[in-house]
């Protein structure tokens, strides 16, 4: 680490992965954190830095493209160093500029050397003279036009403003109360980290939203498994699969097993959840945390669902989860390095990939068994036409609507039921066979 503030190099390090190494910006940020061993002061810098700038990415790349005489041609440590900089000299009014251009010359030096670390001086000591008399942080989260054009047409021109709009960085943590009561765990750890923001999550059973607690495997209830970190949106998702003690559930697309071992608990011991995932790595540390939860046996396996179901049999489950693969873009408030990564063409690609999976996941529905599929997307090719070119192709999948679905029979989770990712979600009920 250079001789500047070990806040500016975490923020440097951790937009130089995220833009040049495909890191995400939490895991890294969080890592770098504590390889540096950050108090709370630093720490919370480097995390406005880091998300601010991926916000504001777009209007920091003009300004520093009309300065650079290659942009495109920049080192990339040069170049991360310089976008963490102009986000504090153009949004955050309580740094001297002074500090800013000092920290960041020394940063690219300590990486780079004098050469490099001249042109940061002179690059920055530009947008100094010209800094705004009010910096304020972004009010808006920018994206390429295309995402927000899919936005509107999704959602209308209020809900996508609000998804894009400014709410509190870094967003909360999603925990899930295990075989306790919410309200006591919310107790428990309100005492243990006075410090911290602890609330209900309004429109979850047994979700809490967490603010500076620190790492969640040190609170009280961790080690004996009373809770398990979960984002509310996901939690919302298992109660509206809505399964029941006894029960047959299959989870597709599991991932790490989140949501299975939140249905797990729902149908305990008499019950059964089979999950499944392309890819084993994820699938591994499944058992573990079951075991630490203190929950039912699940199955796991490893299957390709684009093209079959693996094993799984036909007709076999009450009810079927189906979390696809997407753009996820309902997370780029969590995430906002997703807006910079993905092509118009990659909602469309991935929809024809969820229209297959949900295909899979229909055959293994029991005749009076529920459909669930989501993803954490808020485009429309993703979700809304998935779901109407697969009822034109099964009739006899009925959709469910009710008090939690839009008027076109999606239920829809974002910002408008609090600090919460985005979701589209759909069900349908496969009726029972005439005898």
């Amino acid at each position: 680490m250079s001789k500047a503030s070990p806040s500016r190099w975490v923020a440097t390090r951790v937009i130089f992965r995220v833009l040049t190494e495909g890191a995400y910006a939490t895991p890294a940020l969080d890592a770098e954190i504590d390889r540096a061993h950050l108090d709370r002061r630093d720490a919370g810098l480097a995390t406005e830095i880091v998300y601010g700038t991926l916000r504001a990415l777009p209007s920091i790349d003009r300004a520093l493209a009309a300065r650079l005489k290659r942009p495109n041609k920049t080192d990339p440590w040069l170049h991360a160093a310089l976008r963490c900089g102009a986000y504090q000299l153009l949004h955050l009014s309580r740094v001297p500029p002074h500090a800013v251009v000092n920290d960041t010359v020394s940063v690219v030096r300590g990486e780079r050397g004098p050469r490099l670390a001249g042109v940061a001086n002179a690059v920055l000591r530009k947008i100094a003279a010209e800094r705004p008399d009010d910096p304020s942080p972004p009010d808006r989260t920018e994206v390429p036009r295309w995402i927000e054009e899919r936005f509107r047409a999704s959602l209308g021109e209020e809900r996508a403003a609000q998804v894009l709009g400014a709410r509190r960085l870094p967003p909360p943590l999603g925990v899930r109360a295990v075989g306790v009561d919410p309200e006591a765990l919310r107790e428990a750890l309100r005492e243990a980290a006075p410090e911290a923001e602890i609330e209900r999550a309004s429109f979850t059973s047994r979700g809490l939203l967490v603010r500076g607690a620190g790492d969640a495997r040190a609170l009280p209830g961790y080690a004996e498994g009373r809770f398990a970190v979960q984002e509310v949106g996901s939690q919302h998702i298992v109660e509206l699969v809505g399964a029941q003690p006894g029960e047959r559930v299959a989870d597709l697309c599991c991932g790490h097993g989140t949501k299975t071992l939140a249905l797990a608990e729902r149908v305990g011991a008499e019950g059964r959840v089979e999950a499944a995932d392309l890819y084993e790595e994820k699938l591994d540390r499944l058992d573990a945390e079951r075991r630490r939860l203190g929950l039912p046996d699940v199955g796991a396996r490893a299957v390709d669902l684009a093209v079959g179901a693996g094993g799984l049999e036909p007709e076999s489950f009450d009810r079927v989860l189906l979390d696809a693969p997407c753009s996820g873009l309902g997370t780029v408030h969590r995430r906002p390095e997703l807006a910079h990564r993905l092509t118009p063409a990659d909602p469309a690609r991935l929809a024809a990939l969820q229209a297959k999976l949900l295909t899979t996941a229909a055959t293994l529905t029991r005749p009076g068994g529920l459909l669930v599929y989501a993803v954490c997307s808020l485009t429309r090719e993703e979700g809304p036409s998935v779901a109407d070119a697969f009822e034109s192709e099964h009739p006899d999948f009925v959709r469910v609507s009710d008090e939690h679905t839009d008027a076109d029979g999606v239920c829809r989770t974002g910002p408008w039921l609090g600090d919460v990712d985005g979701y589209q979600i759909v069900r349908w009920r496969r009726p029972r066979t005439e005898t």
